[in-house]
């Protein structure tokens, strides 16, 4: 996962962050997933999509004697085509939308309670996560910090993410994220939203 961001880029997100944190007094959380959730069900669906489809492009080509080995070549292929379904390339191609928002935004509020909010107990907490392989980005507030940024200014903070991630700038896009967020709790806070000291929390990208 480290291998995504070199040290460098790490170094300077960490650094927007701890500024952030000491400028508007807000705990915020930066999550880093590998996935949201295993998804043992695409594993399987592309096992037996694609075990389907070869099974039926072999028998444009091959002919075997015995019937009985067809449903054994089909099952054959199926179960190698389900373990190569376990990689992270082949399981995309099995997973729908529905599914992945689903995953992602449940794995978000998990973090956001396990890592965050329930652990500071009297400070505002935000959270920015990234769902490698769904390639989905969610963004957290607790009530404090909702009761004045609408959800349409946290997705612009998400539209600002996805735009640097797709031309592989995912360290300008952290950055830019926190700093958006910054200004938007500094104008609609009319300054620093709690008089705490930071930090409670980890003020380093958390790769999981």
């Amino acid at each position: 996962m480290r291998n995504i961001l070199i040290q460098e880029d790490v170094k300077l997100v960490e650094s927007r962050l701890k500024s952030f944190e000491a400028n508007t007094g807000c705990e915020l959380l930066l999550v880093l997933a590998r996935s949201s959730d295993e998804y043992p069900g695409a594993s399987w669906r592309f096992g037996i999509l694609s075990g389907f489809v070869l099974t039926f492009i072999f028998s444009l080509f091959f002919e075997f004697h015995h019937a009985y080995l067809w449903p054994l070549g089909m099952l054959f292929i199926t179960l190698l085509m389900t373990w190569v379904g376990h990689f992270s390339w082949a399981k995309k191609f099995a997973l729908s939308d529905l599914e992945t928002d689903r995953e992602c935004t449940e794995k978000a509020l998990e973090y956001f309670h396990t890592l965050g909010t329930s652990k500071v107990s009297h400070k505002v907490t935000a959270m920015i996560m990234v769902s490698v392989l769904e390639r989905k980005i969610t963004v957290l507030v607790d009530e404090k910090l909702k009761s004045q940024i609408s959800q349409a200014e946290l997705d612009e903070l998400i539209q600002i993410m996805q735009t640097h991630f797709k031309a592989h700038h995912m360290a300008l896009g952290f950055i830019q994220s926190i700093e958006s967020l910054e200004q938007k709790i500094l104008k609609d806070f009319g300054g620093k939203v709690s008089d705490a000291q930071p930090s409670e929390l980890k003020d380093t990208l958390i790769f999981l």
